[in-house]
């Protein structure tokens, strides 16, 4: 099986909504269309390189993994799109270079094998059949975070060690922010229409307005997003 056939399941990834969050300035990051297609390009490069190497210790470049987390906040679709590229939930470790001085030592090292998988894999501009991918402006550090797969749950890092043990749950009622009494921009798929909850300030909010649309399958596109 050649790159283009295994690179296949991630390109038809519907990453459009990723994006529209990304470019919301209130609860995204604010960034251009511009700048999140070139993030999205190097984030399925991303993908690639951890379907291919699926047990090697590996960072992504800053916004690569900025991409990553707010594809893995649309719970239900990255779980869905773990199973289609992955066949098992690619898990995310975001602690890489907090723990302490050989932490920090591992963040680079780890940092350095995805620059050296990245290379390997796609070559450079001189040398490579796949053009390198737009640059990323100055954001090209590496992320304090790196992907834990189904098999290789528990990672060693000198006398640093973790495991990961992941909890399922689910809010009952509308997620609310505190900061300024604002309504958070997300809520529970489970939350049905036709009923009421209280923000915890007393204020009961009635949800009978809520469409009876199945929530997870209403999802931004880019047509009218702020370019």
């Amino acid at each position: 099986m050649n790159i283009a056939e295994q690179f296949a399941p991630i390109a038809a990834l519907d990453l459009d909504p990723i994006k529209v969050k990304l470019m919301h300035e209130e609860s995204g990051e604010g960034w251009t269309r511009g700048y999140a297609d070139e993030v999205e390009f190097e984030y399925r490069r991303f993908l690639y390189l951890m379907k291919k190497f699926p047990n090697e210790q590996a960072a992504p470049l800053f916004d690569v993994d900025v991409f990553w987390h707010y594809h893995i906040l649309d719970t239900m679709k990255y779980a869905a799109d773990c199973e289609a590229v992955f066949g098992y939930f690619l898990h995310h470790f975001p602690y890489v270079g907090l723990r302490g001085e050989e932490d920090l030592t591992f963040h680079y090292n780890v940092g350095e094998r995805m620059r050296e998988l990245y290379e390997q894999t796609y070559g450079n501009a001189n040398s490579s059949q796949v053009e390198p991918g737009p640059a990323l402006g100055s954001r090209t550090s590496t992320a304090y975070s790196m992907p834990v797969n189904a098999q290789t749950l528990s990672v060693r890092t000198g006398r640093v060690a973790y495991s990961a043990n992941v909890a399922y749950s689910m809010p009952a009622a509308v997620a609310y922010s505190m900061p300024s009494a604002k309504v958070a921009y997300s809520m529970p798929t489970a939350q049905r229409a036709g009923s009421s909850s209280t923000d915890g300030l007393g204020m009961g909010r009635n949800m009978a307005n809520l469409p009876t649309t199945n929530l997870s399958h209403v999802r931004p596109t880019l047509a009218g997003a702020a370019a």
